[in-house]
């Protein structure tokens, strides 16, 4: 008999989910040494907050309605494999000309629009990838290991994130101290280059059965789409999770604008604080995913959508890099649960055929919640006052930043308080409260459900209903959330 702790991409007997393990440790370390510095690359080429919203803003955007031309080529194409692997090269060599900017171009205004169009560039190839990975990675997964897959795949990839963010900061804060930043800037994105060009070379031996197509026409529209029999509940959870998407993006580009511009902080402080974040995900990714597979994903869902919104909140307390640094440890274990349950959840409610249309379509949703919040982000916060006076009292933070991340805050709690019992769990999985899952991460992660016990009393058990019938699954490509 197997044994149920060895590997499950070996238990699976399928070469392309090892492979996949090997393209998520390369796609890892372009994530961490390169897309994670855009933001501080950005600030160093003299980029002013409202062009760090446009840089966080528009590129999403273009790479959510990327999304959609995915599906349509996957459709033309029929080789799944052929088209992540050309959207990852072209991803990789966006990269190249990203790195050249000061020196071609030189900093101010004409520097950051060059940066803003490869950004474009960068993120529609990876927002045309997207869906099609999604569907071909789904295909090769199977329904009663994709939580520990899942989970073991990111717990893997979240060391090569951790390490390239290590390793990029230390670059950084070595080369500003010689004056020579520029050059540290280089190395680190054609090093990430490089990571992404080797991801590819894991892309192309994936393995590429054939597409499945609906088996009726009239799903193939969007109308039809949406309008199919079971389809409500994944519509109210991509309601749900583009308004979460929202919340975040109207504070989470200006974390690295905080730390860097208004606190001061080295670059060396700046990986600390943002390593954190992956080092908690590295450890706890592989924990959620055991709690998925057991007792679902709405159950989690639950939990770590009322954890999150304490993330910003958390921000308000203090500025000192050691209480920053348990911050994002805290944000990291209950990003990595919601990332985990999200990007499983949405593909419970979806069969194998429509899987990439059902990427897409989420993609757009979030791609539009995404642009609203981060551009309402970015222009409220070059109009708020620097002080607030609530009676006789007077808030004067240290950053009008912060009350971006206390306004990022509010709407998180607002959308779970609203949304989250909207729709239920898909599954026919093990019954367990609230009160009971809390209490067994409480003990098996101390320092983690200390910080849980706060949010105990936010919500109920509203899945009493019993499980709706289960479907194909599948699961996301997942990125680190590493200071959100």
């Amino acid at each position: 008999m197997e044994s149920v702790t060895e590997p499950v991409e070996r238990r699976a007997k399928n070469p392309s989910l090892r492979v996949s393990i090997r393209d998520g440790q390369c796609h890892a370390l372009m994530l961490g040494g390169g897309e994670t510095y855009l933001g501080p690359f950005a600030i160093f080429l003299g980029a002013g907050t409202l062009q760090i919203g446009l840089l966080a803003t528009i590129p999403a955007l273009f790479g959510s309605l990327m999304q959609w031309v995915g599906v349509l080529a996957m459709k033309q194409t029929g080789s799944r494999r052929r088209l992540v692997v050309t959207g990852a090269g072209l991803q990789a060599l966006v990269l190249i000309p990203l790195a050249l900017i000061p020196f071609v171009v030189g900093h101010g205004h004409a520097a950051i629009l060059s940066l803003i169009a490869l950004a474009l560039l960068y993120h529609g190839a990876g927002g045309f990838i997207t869906p099609v990975w999604n569907s071909l990675i789904g295909d090769l997964v199977k329904d009663d290991m994709r939580g520990r897959f899942f989970g073991r795949r990111n717990r893997i990839t979240g060391i090569n994130t951790f390490l390239a963010l290590v390793v990029a900061g230390l670059v950084l804060e070595f080369t500003r101290r010689i004056d020579l930043a520029v050059i540290g800037f280089a190395i680190i994105f054609v090093g990430s280059s490089a990571a992404r060009f080797w991801s590819a070379l894991w892309l192309s031996r994936y393995s590429d059965p054939p597409v499945r197509l609906p088996a009726h026409p009239e799903a193939d529209t969007w109308q039809g789409f949406l309008a199919a029999r079971g389809r409500a509940g994944f519509t109210r959870f991509s309601l749900f999770a583009a308004t979460i998407n929202l919340a975040v993006a109207f504070s989470g580009p200006y974390f690295s604008l905080y730390m860097l511009r208004e606190l001061q902080f080295s670059y060396l402080q700046f990986t600390m604080v943002t390593a954190a974040s992956a080092i908690s995900q590295f450890f706890t990714f592989r924990y959620w995913g055991e709690l998925s597979d057991r007792f679902g994903n709405k159950k989690i869902l639950n939990v770590c959508g009322y954890g999150i919104a304490t993330v910003p909140l958390l921000w308000l307390v203090s500025a000192q890099p050691a209480y920053l640094i348990l911050i994002q440890f805290w944000g990291g274990f209950v990003w990595a649960g919601y990332s985990l349950a999200s990007a499983n959840y949405m593909f419970d409610a979806i069969e194998p055929e429509q899987r990439a249309r059902a990427a897409a379509f989420q993609g757009l949703l979030n791609g539009v919640f995404v642009f609203v919040g981060s551009l309402s982000g970015a222009l409220l916060a070059t109009r708020l006052p620097d002080h607030l006076t609530f009676g006789s009292v007077v808030w004067k933070p240290v950053s009008v930043l912060l009350f971006i991340f206390a306004i990022s805050g509010l709407l998180r709690l607002v959308a779970a308080a609203t949304l989250l019992h909207r729709f239920r769990e898909l599954r026919e999985v093990e019954s367990i409260g609230h009160g009971e899952l809390l209490f067994r991460i409480s003990h098996i992660r101390p320092i983690a459900g200390a910080t849980f016990t706060v949010i105990t009393g936010l919500f109920g058990d509203r899945d009493a209903d019993p499980p709706e019938r289960p479907k194909g699954a599948s699961a996301g490509r997942f990125r680190f959330r590493l200071f959100k």
